[in-house]
């Protein structure tokens, strides 16, 4: 039997080849340390634009750096055969890469050592004792673990403008892939050099981009900026991953006296365009900061400032709506899925098990 005509495109073509891709187990993407997550957002995928907010404090930086970053990396390198590779073009405005990379040094002393330290002790910053120098030692043993990520698997970028970043990207997509132009010199095609690397384009955070010339105002730069990481996905595969703050309004009286302190899109700040043009859009929340005592069935006051809510806010490729347990290390940045909250009313004692393991018992 013949196919229609009208079915027989080079589109078609692609669907067909998406399909048996993945009934080969080739669509997985990269894990991101997070089963439950992975779950409803199918892993890191090419092509993706995924947007990260929270008010100030909830760990969005952290978190970005474990499920883009820290943990696909550590996937690759403990596994021989991957599907994917990856690589991170990363512009962190907030934080510098040393610091990112001294919070990761803390985590991995603590996850092959079980050394808990901070990187204000890591560095024997004001009056905490000087660093142990075994500490240390184990610290500088994993020198070549971490320039190998850096190496091949992450570049840098200290500042970003809507201009700056379609220079670096074009820069980096002309000189790792193949551009293919029709007459009028658009881009028809892009063919990477690398077809299983997944390249993100991370921003830590947007409401610190500086505008160019012909931007009026900030919220104009981030609404260009984020349209850019739209062309960006479309044309070239790329997966950005956005994070922003959220407006002061979720901590206004208002919202505490109508008790509906949880995360909204509208509390993005500065523009709606970036929730607008996200595939997905995740929130995490903080409900120790509130002096709230019970959250989605978790006791707050015995996980006090270890606990987050991850909320997917936004999926335009599955289900939404959802919130699920985090526990979480500001020391080392280190987040773990929680066991669903109806565990920890049968058995109390995991309460005390996570506390201590927190403590590097």
């Amino acid at each position: 039997m013949e196919h229609p005509k009208h079915l027989s495109t080079p589109l078609w073509d692609q669907l067909e080849a998406q399909i048996n891709l993945g009934m080969q187990g080739r669509n997985r993407g990269l894990p991101m340390g997070f089963k439950k997550l992975s779950k409803y957002i199918s892993n890191i995928q090419p092509g993706r634009y995924d947007l990260i907010g929270g008010a100030t404090g909830t760990g969005k930086t952290a978190l970005v750096d474990s499920a883009y970053m820290y943990n696909p990396i550590k996937y690759i390198t403990a596994e021989k055969e991957t599907d994917f590779s990856i690589k991170i073009l990363y512009y962190s405005i907030e934080i510098t890469p040393l610091q990112k990379i001294a919070k990761m040094v803390c985590r991995k002393l603590f996850e092959d050592h079980n050394i808990l330290v901070d990187s204000e002790s890591l560095f024997s910053r004001g009056d905490r004792s000087l660093l142990d120098k075994d500490v240390a030692k184990k610290v500088f043993a994993t020198r070549d673990y971490f320039e190998k990520m850096l190496s091949d698997h992450v570049i840098f970028y200290s500042a970003a403008s809507p201009d700056y970043v379609w220079m670096t990207v074009k820069d980096y997509v002309e000189k790792n892939g193949t551009i293919i132009r029709n007459s009028n010199k658009m881009i028809q095609q892009y063919i990477p050099h690398k077809p299983n690397e997944i390249v993100l384009l991370i921003i830590d955070h947007i409401s610190l981009i500086d505008k160019n010339s012909k931007d009026s105002n900030k919220k104009e730069a981030i609404d260009r900026l984020s349209k850019m990481l739209v062309q960006f996905r479309n044309l070239f595969n790329i997966s950005p991953v956005v994070v922003s703050q959220f407006n002061r309004g979720i901590e206004g009286m208002d919202r505490k006296r109508l008790d509906s302190l949880e995360p909204q899109l509208s509390d993005f700040k500065d523009t709606g365009s970036t929730q607008e043009d996200a595939n997905t859009s995740i929130a995490l929340f903080n409900p120790f900061r509130y002096g709230i005592e019970k959250h989605n069935g978790y006791d707050i006051k015995r996980l006090n400032r270890n606990y987050r809510s991850l909320s997917i806010l936004k999926n335009r490729d599955g289900q939404d709506n959802l919130s699920l347990g985090l526990f979480f290390m500001g020391a080392n940045g280190l987040f773990r899925e929680l066991p669903p909250s109806q565990e920890f009313i049968s058995n109390p004692e995991l309460y005390n098990k996570l506390l201590k393991y927190s403590n590097g018992n």
